[in-house]
């Protein structure tokens, strides 16, 4: 049973929502992933054990002043494929495809358990503000700390300015 991480092609894109779908438990984030997906600077990879997608990672153009960045999210595993690395998987794929295109550095929203072995670091460390800190979502509220960047180059300890990510993520101002 081996693991394979892709591009996410045609027609993996109704089962890629479904996956998301399934290991959010809600509609919110496959909504995400049909606004972000076909804009510029966007891409999408796909985990496929034994021919079926198991798990898929959305990445989209994020601005951090006036330089793009890519934002990693929504990341889904089916709820029974979790803990067995196609999540890991996933990230690790997608960074390495950042890197490709020239990307400056990825954010994201996420837990500072889970990111930091993918060599996200707080963005707080390269001068940079959560736009999303203090907002409850539930009985989750966001904290500073959940804002994360990977430095993809040396361009990266030159961001500065206001962070925004495309207007489906909920992002105010």
């Amino acid at each position: 049973m081996s693991l394979i991480v892709r591009s996410e092609e045609p027609l993996d894109r109704a089962t890629a929502l479904e996956v998301d779908r399934l290991a959010f438990d809600s509609d919110e984030e496959p909504a995400i992933v049909e606004i972000v997906r076909d804009l510029e600077g966007s891409f999408a990879l796909v985990a496929e054990q034994d021919g079926n997608v198991v798990g898929h990672i959305q990445f989209s153009r994020a601005w951090v002043g006036p330089s793009a960045v890519t934002a990693l999210g929504p990341i889904g595993v089916l709820p029974e494929a979790q803990g067995r690395g196609a999540g890991s998987a996933l990230v690790r794929a997608g960074l390495e495809e950042a890197g490709r295109r020239g990307e400056i550095a990825v954010v994201l929203l996420g837990s500072p358990a889970n990111y930091p072995r993918f060599g996200f670091e707080p963005a707080s460390s390269y001068g940079l503000s959560n736009p999303f800190a203090g907002i409850a979502e539930g009985d989750f509220v966001i904290a500073e700390e959940d804002f994360m960047l990977v430095p993809l180059d040396e361009r990266a300890r030159r961001l500065a300015g206001p962070v925004r990510w495309h207007p489906s993520f909920g992002q105010v101002g």
